[in-house]
């Protein structure tokens, strides 16, 4: 018996050795979420050990009785670090103020109060020395002794619960280093509960505080227990608006944001491997297994259904820089793209302004040129009053091609005749010897000063393009001059068309022929139709490009309402 005793007290002093080490580890990294309380744990613990192994080697001794007694000088602050530590860990650091410490220390105070100065009998009640009892003495509890012991258990209780919560509530990836501390904390309270109401022959508590030491041991260096915060992940994690999955070596989701499971439409992600989570979305998984993930963090975009998404794939090392796992990054750039396209369009709009400036602002500045020319020769007021309506014209022009490098529709609508508007366009264009035919009128409803620029655009390019390529021997139906194009103006039910006898617009070419950039001519700017469909498609009509009677072009603009024609009429 006193050999196994001896052999007892010497283990509890090795535990007690390995637990207070653990207890120095703690204190050092007292910084982390929990690590003073754990350290006050675990020396309570270590303390508890020493007290317990002297008392054995002192067996029937008074000082074998004063370490009875000073036990408690390390459950106490054991029993008040784990309940510390349960409410920093499982991120209920918010009640641990001055008056949770003050409720705390109430009970030790009592405890010793009742120990150095209360009569025999209310802790322990002592008889001997006796050759029985791992002290040599007769010990048995006081009420103050059970008064403790029901605080303790309740404490215990209360800890234990709080972070069993937490383990069914953190998900895989901290489960490992929570039941590690439950299993800690369970070992020696169940030998407290076997060697108080059961019949040992040893207290099984500082025995089983070993197991204690062993899986603390584990989840301090294994576990990552105070250098990983599951509160500081939890809390991070779930705040990004993106979308965040931890994936182990084997490719299983540990744990996966409420982003995460939003994204995917799953809320049993956890546990999955990434192939079965990812099958609804085959995209992510193609770029998931493209990105390499060896040496660092490598990114992607993808574009799904008009959203776009950055893809991060970042390796996870432990402290031995171990792969133990990646983070799976997605992030929603839809926004970012959206407003990168707009600038892109702003700056092709940019583009575009310059170059209608410069396309429409010659056709007045010819006009106003030549009548300035012919001012001065014949010194005929009525000339200097059309070079006026010119630069007036290149005045609304600057506002109109303002308003499309804007992209703005049209919205000063009025009445105005087909007729009028043809030869008021007209008049701005230099036509040299072609000749204008209107063929039926109707009342349009529009922006004048657009229709204007469309009626311009549509006259200086059949007379740039038409004057010296007409057709030999083609239908004269229109009136074509050797010297010059003739551009007939139709009035239709749906809208109007635009003709002339020129070489026209070859099938192939006729729908790409109202893209910015796209002309015939090597002098041509390729803008003049791009700006007549723009002003069309402004007013809510249809364009399309056909051909002539005579085989030259045609321009067809339809969708509007429907309106009386009227006798045709010529003018040149």
């Amino acid at each position: 018996m006193v050999t196994l005793l001896v052999a007892y007290a010497f283990f509890l002093l090795v535990v007690a050795v390995v637990l207070g080490t653990l207890s120095v580890y703690a204190w050092g990294r007292r910084d982390y979420t929990g690590g003073t309380a754990l350290a006050v744990l675990l020396a309570g613990l270590s303390i508890w050990d020493l007290c317990v192994a002297v008392g054995v080697l002192t067996r029937g001794t008074d000082m074998a009785l004063l370490f009875a007694y000073g036990l408690y000088v390390g459950v106490m602050p054991a029993i008040a670090g784990l309940f510390v530590f349960s409410l920093a860990y499982t991120n209920r650091d918010r009640y641990l103020n001055r008056w949770t410490y003050a409720l705390l220390s109430v009970e030790p105070i009592v405890f010793f109060t009742a120990l150095l100065a209360g009569p025999d009998g209310l802790i322990y009640t002592v008889s001997g020395p006796t050759g029985t009892g791992i002290y040599g003495w007769e010990i048995a509890g006081g009420p103050v002794f059970w008064g403790h012991l029901v605080y303790a258990y309740a404490l215990i209780a209360v800890s234990s619960a709080l972070i069993v919560h937490y383990a069914l509530d953190s998900g895989d990836l901290y489960a490992k280093q929570v039941y590690a501390v439950l299993l800690a904390i369970a070992l020696p309270w169940f030998g407290s509960v076997l060697s108080i109401f059961g019949d040992t022959s040893i207290e099984l508590t500082p025995v089983l505080l070993a197991g204690t030491g062993v899986t603390l041991s584990w989840a301090f260096f294994r576990g990552r227990l105070l250098d990983i915060s599951p509160v500081a992940h939890r809390e991070v994690v779930e705040s990004l608006n993106s979308a965040v999955f931890v994936v182990d070596t084997n490719d299983r989701i540990l744990e996966a944001n409420d982003t995460g499971r939003q994204l995917l439409g799953d809320d049993t992600l956890v546990g999955q491997s990434v192939t079965a989570a990812l099958e609804t979305s085959p995209d992510l998984l193609e770029k998931y297994r493209g990105l390499n993930d060896d040496t660092e963090e490598t990114q992607a975009v993808i574009e799904r259904t008009a959203r776009f998404f950055d893809i991060q794939l970042t390796p996870l090392y432990d402290s031995r820089d171990t792969l133990v796992g990646r983070v799976f990054l997605v992030h929603e750039i839809t926004e970012q793209k959206q407003r990168e396209r707009e600038l892109e369009r702003r700056n092709q709009q940019l583009d575009q302004f310059a170059a209608v400036l410069s396309h429409d602002l010659r056709n007045p500045l010819n006009v106003a040129s030549g009548r300035l020319a012919l001012a001065r020769e014949r010194n005929d007021p009525e000339e200097f009053d059309r070079v006026e309506k010119a630069h007036e014209r290149m005045s609304n022009l600057i506002d109109e091609v303002l308003a499309f490098a804007r992209d703005e529709k049209t919205t000063d609508r009025v009445e105005i005749r087909l007729s009028a508007l043809a030869k008021a366009a007209w008049g701005h264009v230099d036509t040299g010897e072609a000749t204008l035919q209107i063929d039926g009128d109707r009342e349009i409803i529009g922006d004048r000063d657009q229709l204007l620029q469309l009626f311009e655009n549509v006259v200086r390019n059949s007379v740039e393009h038409g004057s010296t390529g007409g057709r030999p021997g083609a239908d004269d139906n229109v009136g074509r001059d050797d010297a010059g194009v003739t551009i007939r103006v139709d009035a239709t039910p749906e809208g109007f068309t635009i003709s002339d006898n020129g070489p026209g617009v070859p099938p192939e070419k006729r729908e790409e022929i109202f893209t910015h950039g796209v002309t015939s001519s090597e002098s041509g700017t390729g803008l003049g139709l791009a700006i007549v469909q723009h002003v069309i498609e402004s007013h809510g009509w249809d364009v399309e490009m056909t051909e002539s009677r005579s085989g030259g072009a045609k321009l067809v603009v339809s969708g509007l309402s429907a309106e009386s024609a009227q006798p045709s009429e010529m003018a040149s």
